[in-house]
């Protein structure tokens, strides 16, 4: 009879979800490093080239990784001394990111260079039964439970990135020319603790004609020097000489038409011409103005601006979004999709599982892409004034970042099981850490967001290991 237990089939062992527990679908995180790398590339100096990853441990220089501090002594001067990290007590491998850098060589030297450099960092590798070992002590990476794409506020929807995009809805009133009055939203984005319009930035990009058509109405809504007939068509006045035409019909149809008029309406003013309607270089000034009262630097500050509104989004957001492709090719197209599905995405539930998504390599690549992103905005601020030297800046920081931040994150958890039972701790996920609610103060999180939900029943163990960090009840392993 010993001999056939071994053949015997429990009835449920097809329902446990293994690829849960191993984490089999769980991307590379070297692969998310390399698309952190590549949001790097918004700036024009800086080009990804690739990468090595070195994971036998005798091969990895010590001495990359060795620290120079300086203390008082006893007499008061300061002296030099030498801290060592060594790697023997842990289990690590070496990522060797591989850039090409091209700007000015110095200040006073308008002479453009390349220069290829290369930035080494280490990140953890587990072992076959998924432990890391560090500082000889066995760890395990929590889950993250995150939101899938958006999640909303009372009057706004964020969506988080490189930068976190977030779209505020606000009611808006205009009176066409013949005194009629109407009431439209109009939609506004958060950008260095500034809100702006949108149209900002796609007709500094695009241009007013072009924005039109990316948007779909470039058929519906036009510009005309004089009023012609107020019957077929509704006008609104920008000036005394430039007036928006509407198909009247879907104006008054539809809402999506009266937003995108009134948006257009928002950042107009009575001195705009048809002239300076075309170009970009308006626009683009009117974001200068918006952060500096220097006339003469209006153009130069609306380009790093320009350019911050593009590296707000980042090639794995891009990656996990779950929408069709058209929609996320760019920054363009997902605050277009956003905007166009505010209402649809603006009734979903931040509570309910079914907007939730389990991640873990990917937050630890996140945190490469929060030490880069502290970085970015002093160069970014400098324009075309950055040099080789400064742009340098951006990547000295000490190569075992990536793994400071997960101590700091929390996300770490120290192997403490008495038995064989390990099972639970592979399903242990945490809902703080990188672009999650808390993940800058664990305080700030509403009652309603500890609390449960009914799309928790027969997923998540209503037990609680902590103030933020459950465990994932062994049904929602289950296959349904």
């Amino acid at each position: 009879m010993e001999k056939f237990i071994a053949q015997f089939k429990n009835g449920n062992e097809d329902k446990v979800n293994v690829d849960l527990i191993t984490r089999k679908n769980d991307g590379d995180i070297v692969d998310y490093i390399a698309n952190a790398c590549k949001s790097l590339e918004t700036l024009k100096y800086i080009k990804f080239i690739g990468y090595d990853v070195i994971e036998d441990e005798s091969k990895i220089d010590i001495n990359d990784f060795i620290y120079t501090r300086k203390k008082k002594n006893k007499g008061g001067k300061k002296e030099e001394e030498k801290k060592y990290m060594y790697i023997t007590d842990s289990r690590y491998a070496e990522v060797i990111l591989k850039f090409k850098l091209t700007c000015k060589n110095r200040d006073d030297d308008n002479r453009i260079v390349d220069e290829v450099i290369q930035k080494k960092i280490l990140i953890l590798v587990p072992d076959r039964d998924g432990y890391y070992t560090i500082k000889g002590k066995k760890y395990i990476l929590l889950y993250q439970l995150v939101d899938s794409s958006t999640y909303k506020n009372k009057d706004r929807l964020t969506l988080k990135s490189f930068m976190p995009i977030i779209i505020k809805r606000t009611m808006q009133t205009y009176n066409d020319t013949k005194g009629a009055e109407y009431k439209a939203p109009i939609f506004t984005i958060n950008i260095f603790k500034k809100e702006l319009d949108i149209f900002l930035f796609y007709f500094a990009n695009f241009g007013v004609l072009e924005t039109l058509n990316y948007w779909s109405v470039n058929k519906i809504i036009r510009f005309r020097s004089e009023v012609k007939d107020a019957e077929k068509y509704i006008y609104f006045g920008i000036s005394s000489k430039l007036f928006i035409e509407i198909d009247r019909p879907m104006f008054e149809k539809y809402a999506y038409v009266r937003s995108m008029v009134f948006m257009i309406l928002n950042i107009c003013t009575n001195r705009m011409t048809i002239e300076s309607l075309y170009k970009n270089k308006t626009w683009i000034e009117k974001i200068g103005a918006t952060c500096t009262t220097n006339i003469n630097n209006y153009y130069e500050k609306g380009m790093n601006r320009l350019t911050s509104f593009d590296r707000m989004i980042d090639e794995t957001t891009k990656k996990v979004l779950k929408i069709n492709p058209d929609h996320k090719q760019s920054i363009f197209s997902i605050v277009r999709w956003m905007v166009q599905n505010y209402d649809e995405l603006h009734t979903k539930d931040n509570m309910s599982l079914v907007n939730k998504r389990l991640r873990c390599n990917e937050y630890i690549a996140s945190l490469l892409t929060k030490v880069f992103s502290e970085r970015l905005n002093r160069i970014i601020s400098m324009g075309d004034k950055a040099t080789m030297k400064e742009v340098k800046q951006i990547f000295k920081f000490k190569g075992d970042a990536i793994i400071t931040e997960l101590y700091s994150a929390g996300l770490l958890r120290f192997d403490d099981a008495i038995n064989d039972m390990d099972l639970f701790n592979r399903l242990k996920y945490t809902s703080k850490g990188p672009n999650a609610l808390g993940s800058k103060n664990a305080n700030n999180i509403s009652t309603r967001y500890r609390g449960i939900h009914p799309s928790y029943l027969g997923r998540i163990d209503i037990n609680v290991c902590g103030e933020h960090v459950a465990t994932v009840s062994l049904i929602a392993g289950m296959r349904k």
